[in-house]
């Protein structure tokens, strides 16, 4: 299976990666709220701060859709950085 791509104005075509928003918010004021990733079977990556890993399933999923977010592999990795988090 393909994982979609988006292009990114910075890292250009890339993989398509799901972050809260916080790792959004995080990217764009260079300030880490940690950093929980995971790679599924599909090969599609995703991850979450330190506050919505520390919710309850229920809660999690309280925050709705919009809590969620698309970005590139590139920015996913970036986030990474800025956590001071290796990926593998």
């Amino acid at each position: 299976m393909k994982i979609p791509s988006v292009t990114c104005g910075t890292h250009g075509e890339q993989p398509q990666t799901f972050v809260c928003a916080h790792i959004i918010e995080s990217l764009k004021t260079d300030k880490p709220k940690g950093f929980w990733w995971s790679r599924g079977e599909d090969g599609v990556w995703d991850a979450v701060c330190d506050a919505c890993n520390n919710l309850s399933q229920e809660a999690f999923e309280a925050l709705g859709p919009n809590n969620i977010g698309i970005v590139c592999l590139g920015c996913f990795e970036d986030a990474a950085a800025l956590n001071e988090i290796e990926l593998e």
